[in-house]
């Protein structure tokens, strides 16, 4: 596509459409608006579905409105039961303008999982629903209508992460 950011293009020559990386801006604010501007191209011209952001502030999203191009359609973000109250208005402000939110390190990251799955609280809330601490906190995520992506290597946990739909908090 023309004007597209050479990273992107370089990115979507080699097959690599799900991680655009931008590191040849000049401001963050530019670079933004410039993949931007790159990735509403392709929607336009019916190469790529759906562009989405992670990690992003409202005010990040802010200016990707203001540029009044393809709406961001989802955003990647880390989000559990502790999320600092910023995570929490970023989801809002997504829900508030139909972008779809979806959860990395939903049981705590990967330092803090283990303290998460043996907090007393969570722990309570298990116990309460008969299952498992890790389903807990997938089912709060989703309760607070944010998809989640766990991720294991384990299939018992594989099966745990997947029968979070038979129980509500």
């Amino acid at each position: 596509p023309r004007n597209m950011h050479p990273r992107l293009y370089l990115n979507l020559a080699h097959g690599w459409e799900d991680e655009f990386k931008n590191h040849d801006c000049k401001t963050a604010s530019k670079c933004r608006a410039e993949t931007w501007r790159a990735l509403s191209e392709l929607v336009g011209e019916g190469a790529v579905r759906d562009i989405g952001v992670s990690n992003f502030r409202v005010e990040y999203m802010e200016e990707l409105r203001a540029l009044g191009l393809q709406p961001i359609s989802a955003h990647q973000m880390q989000y559990h039961p502790w999320a600092p109250e910023s995570m929490r208005a970023v989801v809002a402000y997504c829900h508030q303008h139909g972008i779809a939110v979806t959860a990395y390190f939903s049981l705590g990251g990967l330092k803090n999982a283990n303290k998460a799955l043996n907090m007393d609280a969570v722990s309570a809330v298990a116990a309460a629903h008969g299952r498992p601490a890790g389903q807990v906190l997938l089912r709060w995520a989703l309760e607070k209508n944010v998809s989640v992506i766990p991720g294991t290597g384990n299939p018992k946990h594989m099966r745990e992460n997947l029968d979070v739909y038979g129980f509500r908090l």
